[in-house]
Order: structure tokens, then sequence, then C-alpha cells
């Protein structure tokens, strides 16, 4: 009980049990997340919802992989793409705030980046948004590790700062 289905045969089982406890913790203090992923595809959205039994404090997830989603989806300002880039600390930081806004949540993560192409392939911008607080942000380099492992690597990030934000 309480483990993940759907994508465990490719998660870390540090990942998994991430997981676990952010929303074994969630449920503990009635709160409900969100998330908006670009770079992750909705994977992250995923993982949040293949933990039997725990999933109910999840909300909903925003899959905002082209401009026009994260303009339309999540409300973030074209001119801000257009100014900043779609993997930058101020469109993560706008679509985690969109996120939390067009949702029931409490908390919502945003990932953005190039998971194997791109100008830095493994740049990932994160965000993490709670009302009443100061949107976290982190900029991690994986490197060109390969998309599937960038992913993995910006979901277990994710996990890292929801939990941070709990």
């Amino acid at each position: 009980m309480n483990e993940t289905e759907t994508l465990s045969p490719v998660l870390p089982g540090r990942l998994e049990e991430a997981t676990r406890r952010l929303l074994a913790e969630a449920c503990e203090r009635g709160l409900v997340l969100a998330v908006a992923e670009s770079c992750t595809g909705g994977l992250l959205a995923s993982l949040l919802t293949d933990v039997e039994g725990l999933s109910h404090a999840f909300d909903r997830g925003f899959v905002t992989y082209s401009d026009a989603a994260k303009i339309e989806m999540l409300g973030v300002p074209a001119a801000l793409i257009e100014r900043q880039g779609a993997v930058s600390r101020e469109v993560a930081v706008a679509m985690a705030e969109g996120a939390l806004g067009r949702s029931r949540a409490n908390i919502a993560c945003a990932i953005t980046g190039f998971a194997d192409t791109g100008e830095e392939p493994g740049l990932v911008h994160l965000a993490c948004a709670r009302d009443g607080r100061i949107t976290a942000h982190r900029e991690e380099h994986f490197g060109r590790i390969g998309r599937g492992a960038t992913r993995i690597a910006a979901m277990e990030t994710a996990v890292e700062m929801m939990t941070e934000m709990l």
C-alpha cells in the first residue's frame, strides 16, 4: 500500500519514497497540490496521482509545453516569454503562480526547461508557490544526461521543493 504503480519501473526508490512522504504530509495538513509542467510533460502529475490512498492531495496538473499553452492556461504574459524566454526564472515563477491562481491548490510547482535540446540541455527552472509566501525558485543544470534522466531529476527537485513549501 502507498506505493506508486504506473511509473515504478523507471523511478528511483528515493523519488517514490519522497513522493509518498510529500503526499502523506499534505493529507495530514489538509493541503492540496497542483503542478504546471513543460519539459516533464505531465510526468509529475502522473507521479502525484500514482500513490494509492494519498492521491486526493492532488488537485490538477497543467501540461503547458508550448508558449501558447503557458499564456492561455496559466496567464503567463506573452511579453514575459518573449523578453525572458520560456526557460527562465521569471516564466517558472509566473507558471507556478498561475497554477496556484487557477486551481484549488494551496501549493503549486512549475517546471520549465530543456530536457535534451535547446540552448543548454539539462537547464531546468522550477518554481513553487504558496499563498502568503514568497515563491521559491531553483535553477538546475543537470547537463547532457538525456531526456528521461533530466525529467526524473526535475521531478525529484520538484517533490523536494513542494515538501519544503508544506
